[in-house]
């Protein structure tokens, strides 16, 4: 395979059309289709349906396996492009979870670029699942996740564990410092799928089968959602701190809390040769931060 015929298939896939990826390439759309029909005969296969009069193009159902393969393949041809660089530089590529790049590590990401040998930093975010199969494939050197699955060439390591909070709006006479979950309706609830741990903790106390008020993925839509103070939601120290400082939220404790969040470090088994220098300074840096942990600390 090389390189123009992967590029080619990728731009049409992400354009929707030969029109747009031309343009996006800045090449007639003669040369992308001819790059593309290279690229089948390669592979003795086709790609991309072609249809008189159908702008938008169509995937085959190998166009839709081969995605993957020409993603991966582009990053590894990328790869061997930076060992041909005469200047010889680390790099490191994380994948993290949505609520630990926002609320916990943007700190250790500065450490790292301020390292006095420069190090090329890719933070990614990702949900877990996909960290773990970023991680197998070697797509990526590092991942911290929020639950543990059994890949035979990955080592899980817990590095991080913080309590459980909840959150709400400062309301007027609010001398509380502590809830019950018996106290709280799961109406006024932003839920947060924490942890399997977690999500069991939860179901004891609720019925599972009544919804939320909003079920979320993404830590910091909560900041804009949670406009009124009878809304509430369980959240880790570190999120609950960053709450705060941005705006009028009151942290209190849980009584009969739910399970600590754990976070784990994965990394490969057998990491790639030119990550393994990286890696190492990472966890120089990552026993430092613990140490501190400033932000699981409540403020």
């Amino acid at each position: 395979m090389n390189f123009l015929g992967i590029e080619a298939f990728l731009t049409i896939v992400e354009a929707g059309s030969l029109t747009k990826a031309a343009e996006t390439l800045y090449l007639t759309q003669s040369t992308v289709s001819h790059r593309l029909k290279a690229l089948e005969q390669e592979l003795n296969t086709t790609l991309i349906e072609r249809k008189k009069g159908h702008q938008v193009i169509s995937l085959t159902p190998k166009g839709e396996e081969f995605i993957s393969i020409a993603e991966r393949w582009l990053a590894l041809w990328k790869d061997t492009c930076m060992l041909q660089n005469t200047e010889s530089r680390l790099s490191l590529s994380i994948g993290c979870v949505d609520s630990l790049n926002t609320y916990i590590f943007p700190t250790l990401y500065k450490q790292i670029l301020n390292h006095e040998i420069s190090i090329d930093l890719q933070v990614r975010t990702h949900q877990s699942g996909e960290i773990y199969n970023l991680l197998d494939t070697r797509e990526i050197d590092v991942g911290f996740v929020l639950r543990q699955i059994i890949h035979k060439n990955i080592i899980i390591e817990p590095v991080l564990n913080e309590r459980m909070v909840l959150i709400r709006r400062t309301a007027e006479d609010d001398f509380k410092q502590e809830f019950h979950p018996n106290e709280l309706n799961s109406k006024n609830e932003f839920f947060l799928d924490w942890s399997p741990s977690y999500r069991a903790w939860h179901d004891f106390w609720w019925d599972s089968s009544k919804r939320p008020h909003a079920h979320i993925d993404t830590a910091s839509l909560m900041l804009n959602l949670m406009d009124d103070p009878k809304y509430w939601a369980i959240v880790p120290i570190s999120m609950a701190n960053a709450f705060k400082k941005i705006t009028d939220f009151k942290i209190y404790d849980v009584l009969e809390p739910p399970p600590n969040r754990i976070v784990y470090k994965i990394t490969h088994r057998y990491p790639k040769p030119s990550s393994i220098a990286s890696i190492k300074i990472l966890d120089e840096y990552l026993k430092t931060f613990k140490c501190s942990a400033e932000f699981i600390k409540e403020q």
